[in-house]
């Protein structure tokens, strides 16, 4: 067998000193002591919080894809235009109510045919009087909570539970419902009701639209840059201590090459204790997380899956970058044999290269500002690059920023001796102090664009006003305008509920334009000339337009403001609802505007309900609203603010009047959901200053051990306890009042680009933003309170002893 040549033995007994060098790095990491175990927990657990946040973030795409996968299962496909009964179509109606600010969705369900689709979830179709739940509104339903939602459902019976495949979300409020007095769906009735031949309409992927991806983006960015800023910081913990033991290493023989391995072997350990922290702190968050719901999408923790390809990076990219962070930290300690010696003075930081990181962010960010937001991939990792670039940039600017402020505060020589003690040793250690806080400004810059682009695109300063009234309409034609008083008086005596007024609205055409249009080829048919109208008493209709007097039988034309919606005049024959006596195969009812009418216009948009406007308006002596085919119906409630559950005991109420009866919130979607993501992303960004407020003081309190002689020896001189706490104060008080100040203009110049990207206004949400500096500063004086009790062990003076 032939020997190794010598080049491969070199190479082999190379390779065998290196791992020795590794090893021996990894064994000071876990036989220490207890100082060494303290050091390495303190490590992996800031390692930990950081990976369990990039593999929360990994786990997202797959979390998102289940998700709406589950929501497209149960979404329905209709049957092709003209296409009648079957034995395999399903009649269905949407329901969507609230309990107590909760979202109740459901649908009502009629089946056709021995062979009618099965929504996923369940195993048959509820029959009449029957239900299926899900197992939150089961136990919802079951709970004392849930007592006054029962009389929503009195007659219906819970026969069986919605499996996981057909919700969004475990606690999700969702059920299905069985019927037999579905109304058939019409062609041109706006009745609610669709005949479907299956469940799990795929063929329309979901696209979010450009606002939605640039806003997901930049969160993104904004939640992770602080995280690896964190990552950089929490493989550095204990560095002070750990190049004094490297000294002494040099004092037995190793020479400068084999001290940097064995410390880069000391950080890849605590990196590998820190992945399987985070590994395990991410098995143990995927359960809390089932409870959360976001723009009606939720999670179930076997959804919480980090994608492989994610997982690998991040198993790879957190020790390299340890180690790597490490022997940077290391390129300016002389670790000689009689001690650590650091480059002094220090060196003039630089700031041609920290100023090219943002504007090499704004410089990328550019021509999409010019020219508009693009599309693709291409795109999306220019936005990505570039706003990462720009917060990053926060990052390299503050510590020359700090040292430039230090050094004139220095020279001011104003201030107390707890202002002296702070300033010089921040002149002293300004690059700990900056590596400490360059996260919370990161953090904020981010958080505070992303407040910046919400507001801006979801948002308004200006509040708009509602109307003060309760909706409860009924879908077209599911009510006949016979029973409309019947529906108002019920209403009217539902507990809590003060006024009650009833609309009838409807649709007229002219006789002569009717007469026309029968006259003529279907295909040859224009859309008619309808004139909305409505019929109320004198009290709704004066809360509906400026009509002054107003007594039985008045008719009013009542426009808009810009006159834009015709009107008949005075005297001119009306057929009435002409489409609803066509699908009933009668003559529509003819009717005559009263040549007394009188023209008006109509209150404020804001203030009118969504299915009033311009049109005829009428009282019911002048026009009897039975003439009506199909009508829409409403009543307008005004309920007593002091019975709480008021606006539950109208749905209920509204539920047994009829399948097509609900109750309007007065809710905006897009702005709920904007408060809700708004919400959510201040609530990220404060777990992120929290996680970041943890490497602070772990921080604070090194720095603190570190100087244990010289507190002592302040102490034995005389130095109040006060002054030597008010000094921690401004230590960490003044490089975060930097930072803030950074942050919140980086993060404002960000969040305007944003904007002209996409082309929408400059709005200041100022609370939000005082709402994240407020939690920042929070975190400060915290971080404060918690080094005091160290900081009051330390100045014992038994500190001084030595042996």
């Amino acid at each position: 067998m032939p020997r190794p040549s010598r080049p491969d033995r070199t190479r082999a007994r190379t390779a065998r000193r290196w791992c020795a060098d590794f090893a021996m790095g990894a064994r000071f990491a876990v036989t220490g002591g207890r100082e060494g175990w303290i050091r390495t927990a303190l490590t992996a657990l800031g390692v930990g919080l950081g990976v369990v946040v990039l593999l929360l973030a990994s786990a997202v795409p797959n979390a998102l894809n289940a998700a709406m996968s589950r929501k497209s299962a149960r979404s329905v496909v209709p049957v092709a235009d003209g296409t009648g009964p079957s034995d395999r179509s399903l009649l269905t109606v949407s329901s969507y109510s609230d309990y107590r600010e909760l979202p109740l969705y459901g649908r009502i369900l009629a089946a056709e045919g021995p062979h009618a689709p099965v929504p996923p979830g369940l195993s048959r179709l509820p029959g009449p009087g029957e239900m299926a739940v899900s197992p939150a509104l089961a136990d919802l339903l079951s709970s004392p909570e849930g007592a006054l939602l029962k009389g929503r459902f009195a007659q219906l019976r819970i026969t069986a539970t919605i499996g996981d495949e057909g919700l969004t979300h475990p606690g999700e409020l969702f059920f299905y419902q069985g019927s037999d007095t579905l109304p058939r769906p019409g062609t041109t009735l706006r009745n609610g009701v669709e005949r479907i031949i299956a469940f799990g309409d795929h063929g329309t992927p979901f696209r979010a639209g450009p606002l939605v991806v640039l806003s997901i983006l930049v969160c993104c960015v904004a939640l992770l840059a602080p995280v690896t800023v964190f990552l950089a910081t929490a493989v550095r913990f204990g560095g002070d201590r750990r190049d004094r033991r490297l000294a002494a290493l040099r004092l037995v023989g190793a020479d400068r090459a084999t001290t940097r391995r064995i410390a880069a072997g000391e950080a890849l350990a605590g990196a590998l204790f820190g992945l399987l922290t985070g590994a395990a702190l991410f098995l143990a968050v995927r359960v809390p997380l089932a409870g959360l719901s976001l723009f009606d999408l939720g999670v179930f923790p076997a959804d919480v899956v980090p994608d492989p390809a994610l997982v690998c990076c991040v198993a790879s990219a957190v020790p390299f970058c340890s180690v790597g962070v490490t022997l940077f930290a290391l390129r300016r300690v002389a670790m000689e044999p009689l001690g650590v010696t650091r480059t002094a003075p220090p060196l003039r930081r630089r700031l041609w290269w920290r100023v090219l990181l943002p504007a090499a962010g704004v410089a990328l960010l550019l021509p999409q500002v010019i020219g508009g937001q693009g599309s693709g991939d291409a795109a999306n990792a220019q936005v990505i690059v570039g706003v990462s670039l720009l917060l990053l940039g926060v990052a390299a600017l503050l510590p020359w920023l700090l040292d430039a402020v230090v050094a004139r505060l220095g020279r001011a020589g104003f201030g107390g001796q707890s202002w002296h003690l702070a300033v010089r040793r921040l002149q002293l250690s300004s690059t700990t102090a900056a590596r400490s806080v360059s996260g919370i400004t990161v953090a904020v810059a981010g958080a505070v664009a992303v407040q910046v682009l919400l507001t801006g695109t979801w948002g308004s300063n200006e509040p708009v006003p509602r109307p003060a009234w309760t909706e409860v309409g009924a879908y077209t034609g599911t009510v006949p305008a016979a029973r409309a008083p019947q529906m108002s008086a019920r209403l009217r005596a539902t507990p809590g509920v003060r006024e009650a007024h009833l609309l009838v609205n409807g649709y007229a055409d002219s006789v002569r334009h009717h007469r026309a249009l029968a006259h003529t080829a279907p295909e040859d048919r224009g859309d008619p000339e309808p004139y909305p109208v409505t019929v109320a008493d004198c009290g709704m209709l004066r809360r509906l337009a400026h009509i002054g007097t107003c007594s039985a039988g008045d008719v009013f034309l009542v426009s808009d403001p810009e006159g834009s919606v015709p009107l008949p005049d005075p005297g001119t024959r009306l057929a009435l609802d002409p489409v609803g006596s066509r699908d009933a195969h009668r003559a529509p009812a003819l009717w005559t505007v009263p040549h007394s009418a009188r023209h008006t216009t109509t209150v404020r948009g804001d203030r009118l309900p969504a299915f009033t406007g311009p049109g005829v308006y009428a009282t019911p002596e002048a026009l009897d609203s039975t003439l009506l085919r199909r009508p829409g119906i409403a009543v307008l409630l005004r309920l007593d603010p002091h019975t709480p559950d008021a606006i539950e005991y109208v749905r209920n109420t509204a539920a047994r009047i009829a399948v097509g009866t609900h109750v309007a919130s007065s809710r905006d979607g897009t702005e709920e959901a904007a408060a809700v993501f708004r919400r959510c992303l201040t609530a990220g960004a404060a777990a992120v200053l929290l996680l970041i407020g943890c490497g602070l003081l772990i921080t604070a309190v090194e720095q603190l051990r570190d100087r244990a002689r010289m507190l002592s020896a302040l102490a034995a001189l005389g130095t109040p306890r006060a002054v030597l706490g008010r000094a921690v104060l401004w230590q960490t008080a003044v490089p975060v009042a930097l930072g803030l100040a950074l942050a919140v203009g980086c993060g404002l110049s960000l969040g305007t680009l944003l904007l002209h990207m996409v082309d929408r206004p400059l709005r200041l949400d100022w609370w939000g933003i005082l709402t994240l500096t407020g939690t920042a500063t929070a975190v400060v004086l915290g971080v404060t309170a918690l080094s005091l009790p160290p900081l009051w062990r330390l100045m014992r003076p038994d500190g001084l002893r030595t042996e």
